[in-house]
C-alpha cells in the first residue's frame, strides 16, 4: 500500500468499515509512515471534535420556507 491509497481507505479504515486483510495492510503502512500515521491522528481528532459540537440548525426563515414548501405552514 502508497499513501495515495491509504488517503483513499483512511476514512472507511477509521469508521472500522475495512475487512481485516485491509486493515492490516493499513495498520502496516501506518507503523512506517509518520505523514500518513499523522494524517489518521488529525481526522481522528476532527471526527472526536465534531461529535463535542451542537448540530447546526437551519435558520428559521429556511425552516419556514421549506414547511410551506411541503404544506405544512
Amino acid at each position: 500500500m502508497n499513501c495515495d491509497d491509504l488517503r483513499r481507505r483512511l476514512t472507511e479504515y477509521a469508521d472500522g468499515a475495512t475487512d481485516a486483510e485491509l486493515c492490516d495492510e493499513i495498520q502496516r503502512h501506518l507503523a512506517t509512515c509518520s505523514p500518513c500515521d499523522e494524517l489518521r491522528r488529525d481526522l481522528t481528532e476532527l471526527a472526536r471534535l465534531c461529535k463535542q459540537c451542537d448540530p447546526p440548525r437551519l435558520p428559521a426563515e429556511a425552516r419556514r420556507q421549506i414547511r410551506k414548501l411541503l404544506g405544512g405552514d
